[in-house]
């Protein structure tokens, strides 16, 4: 091969070369950001979370494999008091499930990150169902399962130095397996998410 023929060939192969380093160079670059990012919102709903209870424990999706979760999401510090009113609810809805309650664990979760630590949140359930397990976490932690559950966090400033959480209008329903299996509409009364419940629960 001639010195005129040898000179685009090397022109060529500096060119994919240059592309490669650069292409490599932008993948460490995305790789090291990526990690750095909220999960992104997907049309999947549901996912891992570490909170922690009123005792302090650590918990996490997995510790309620093998039963159905039923996820609502306020705060001790909710707007017209209507986290109150929906775990009165949630409690009778317990009660009316009879044996299949044992299959079936009601889940409380504070997007009050700076307010309510496990110490508060155990005083503020203190007159509600025993059976509903209250959790609480940082805020990033929040952030995280507000992305995976599809929840949006909602805050109302009541005073100059309180804000409320607007709790969310959803029951999330989560199947043994961990899988989302539908929302049911906090607004509906205790005896319709119990027949819900008692047809899908088995």
């Amino acid at each position: 091969m001639t010195q005129k023929n040898k000179t685009p060939l090397l022109i060529m192969i500096s060119i994919v070369v240059v592309i490669a380093l650069a292409a490599g160079a932008f993948g460490i670059f995305y790789t090291k950001n990526a990690i750095q990012t909220p999960p992104q919102q997907t049309a999947t709903i549901g996912g891992g979370f570490q909170l922690l209870s009123p005792s302090g424990n650590v918990v996490s999706n997995g510790s309620f494999r093998g039963r159905w979760m039923l996820m609502y999401f306020g705060a001790s510090r909710c707007l017209h008091d209507a986290c109150s009113q929906t775990l009165d609810k949630i409690g009778k809805v317990t009660e009316l499930l009879g044996q299949k309650a044992t299959k079936f664990v009601p889940i409380f979760i504070s997007f009050d990150s700076q307010y309510d630590t496990p110490e508060r949140l155990m005083y503020y359930m203190k007159p509600f169902n025993n059976k509903i397990i209250a959790l609480s976490g940082g805020e990033l932690a929040i952030r995280d399962i507000s992305i995976l559950y599809h929840v949006p966090v909602k805050t109302v400033q009541a005073t100059e130095k309180t804000k409320l959480i607007d709790p969310f209008d959803q029951f999330i329903l989560m199947s043994p397996t961990g899988k989302y299996e539908r929302s049911i509409p906090v607004s509906e009364s205790a005896e319709a998410i119990a027949q819900t419940l008692n047809h899908i629960i088995q």
